[in-house]
């Protein structure tokens, strides 16, 4: 399980539960509940804006001057499009954790939220008083989120970056196909699906506090992603199989007006690839059993090219918004 949660179980009280608002509509599933995010990078903000895609309300807290990253290249409308792509739609609050003053407040946002989501440095909550135990003394139903990078699992481990994780754990052999040497993702791959799995740790957690009636804490880490994304590999690896994607799907074929690329070897065709056209080549490709579809080389192209005509729009400061991936009817 790449996720733990343990649930925080107080005195019973009297009465029933209270339960959040019903949803307004069926496609904001969490319409009615509030996030409070203290995340810095990607992990946790991407955890708490899925979660405001599933219709949550997510207050982000920053540092006083507000998060550096605001201002990270490259830019859209004098704002870091890294920064958008995480924190777009979220109300930001400048509150100094260091401060008992801005524990107070911090204290008081927690009284009235249901999740509360953050990826500081191992020991910083204890530190802080901020722990799970400390603001499930607040909120008796919060859900409490760390999204770590080691889970706590490896003595004296070094920065719990995801770069140091891929390289730890044999990510960047996993990944690579044959006849690559083993490097890691440039993507930050794990911060990507760390947030995924905080997201799914958060919604399990709040399912087990509807039936239980109390607050949760769950753990997600970038390890627990590692483990994830390299578990079928390791099952090939373990059973005597090819445990590398074949070649092919890193190297696309030039087609006669682009490129193609397959999820398969697709080198014997790359002759009769070179004189189509790129949707008959992908045509080709399909009906002999690969996996292939047609590269776009040009990013700023994406928002009005047709297979993407439902996914992709335009902010306000001009940098690609991806609606919600999902649809509830």
């Amino acid at each position: 399980m790449p996720w733990q949660l343990w649930p925080h179980r107080p005195e019973p009280s009297p009465g029933p539960h209270p339960h959040p608002p019903e949803p307004e509509d069926l496609s904001q599933p969490l319409a009615g509940f509030t996030v409070l995010e203290a995340g810095r990078r990607i992990q946790a903000p991407l955890t708490a804006h899925l979660l405001g895609l599933l219709g949550a309300q997510v207050i982000r807290i920053e540092p006083p001057g507000g998060d550096p990253l605001r201002g990270m290249p490259p830019t859209c409308g004098g704002v870091s499009a890294r920064w958008l792509a995480l924190n777009r739609g979220k109300t930001a609050v400048e509150i100094d954790i260091k401060s008992a003053a801005g524990r107070a407040d911090l204290g008081d946002l927690v009284s009235r939220a249901d999740v509360f989501v953050q990826n500081w440095a191992p020991g910083t909550a204890e530190r802080l008083g901020l722990d799970s135990g400390d603001l499930c003394g607040v909120n008796p139903r919060l859900v409490y989120a760390y999204t770590s990078g080691w889970a706590g699992r490896l003595p004296d481990a070094p920065l719990g970056t995801d770069f140091m994780v891929q390289a730890r754990t044999g990510v960047g052999d996993a990944i690579r196909p044959d006849g690559e040497p083993a490097t890691p993702s440039l993507m930050t791959l794990l911060d990507v699906l760390g947030g995924l799995l905080g997201t799914e740790a958060v919604l399990a957690g709040l399912l087990l506090r509807e039936r239980e009636g109390c607050g949760v804490r769950v753990d997600s880490s970038l390890l627990g992603a590692a483990e994830l994304l390299t578990e079928p590999a390791l099952a090939r690896a373990a059973a005597g199989e090819r445990f590398r994607m074949p070649p092919g799907f890193r190297h696309p074929l030039p087609t006669a007006d682009g490129w193609v690329a397959a999820g398969d070897d697709p080198a014997p065709y790359a002759d009769k690839v070179l004189e189509l056209g790129t949707a008959e080549a992908v045509t080709l490709l399909r009906q002999e059993g690969l996996r292939a579809t047609a590269v776009t080389t040009a990013l700023d192209a994406l928002p009005t090219d047709p297979r993407f005509a439902t996914a992709l729009a335009c902010d306000e400061y001009g940098a690609l918004a991806v609606p919600a991936p999902w649809r509830f009817a």
